[in-house]
């Protein structure tokens, strides 16, 4: 499990409160499910989707409990979906990361087609999803980070994404390019940024890479 120190704001009356949220972040696996399930299933949350459309073809004829079951196919079959943010042990943020041949529309994508050779293994962050009661804390940098060291974990070579800002999208759940700049990615070309994993500490003993605690 990743985790992040992150400074937050409260207010008290006319006083402004500093205090230092812990995030961990970690992969959804069998155990962590119900965690998925209950932070997708709260309000607000993305639970008409359940970020099935580019896993399934036919996702579009699905609803959201068929969704809901296929994405739960999906995780006992362990094909990696993406990572949970949680502060004080409640999951609050998400982040769609997994190899880029379990986004099955992906395939004949013409406006996300592939770039790396097949042989080379491939993951793509798709889209994020913080509750509205911890946007602008640090999240989406933290899912981002624990997204980056699961996919090296899990023998990625390249982290790819598309955000929002320079893929020509008005939705924002793919996130900004400076949220990918920032972690190290690079623009590829109109749409899409990468990561260069390469081999360096893809020997984690388990599914997530912990790594230092940093300021948010």
């Amino acid at each position: 499990m990743k985790s992040a120190l992150v400074l937050g704001l409260v207010t008290r009356g006319c006083a402004i409160v500093r205090y230092m949220a812990r995030i961990d972040v970690a992969p959804v696996t069998p155990e962590t499910w119900t965690d998925f399930e209950r932070l997708f299933e709260a309000r607000g949350s993305p639970h008409y989707c359940w970020c099935a459309p580019y896993r399934f073809r036919d996702a579009h004829q699905m609803d959201a409990a068929t969704k809901k079951a296929g994405m739960r196919r999906l995780v006992t079959g362990a094909t990696p979906i993406g990572v949970l943010a949680y502060v004080e042990g409640e999951p609050v943020g998400w982040c769609s990361v997994a190899p880029r041949e379990t986004y099955v529309k992906l395939e004949r994508s013409r406006v996300m087609p592939r770039k790396t050779p097949l042989e080379t293994p491939t993951w793509t962050v798709f889209c994020f999803f913080v509750k509205r009661s911890h946007r602008k804390q640090g999240v989406s940098r933290a899912l981002l980070e624990g997204a980056i060291a699961y996919a090296r974990s899990q023998g990625a070579r390249i982290l790819e994404a598309y955000p929002f800002d320079t893929a020509g999208q008005t939705a924002t759940h793919r996130g900004h390019s400076s949220l990918f700049r920032a972690a190290g990615f690079e623009q590829q070309d109109d749409r899409r940024w990468a990561l260069q994993l390469g081999r360096r500490r893809a020997r984690a003993k388990d599914t997530s890479s912990p790594s230092p605690r940093h300021r948010g």
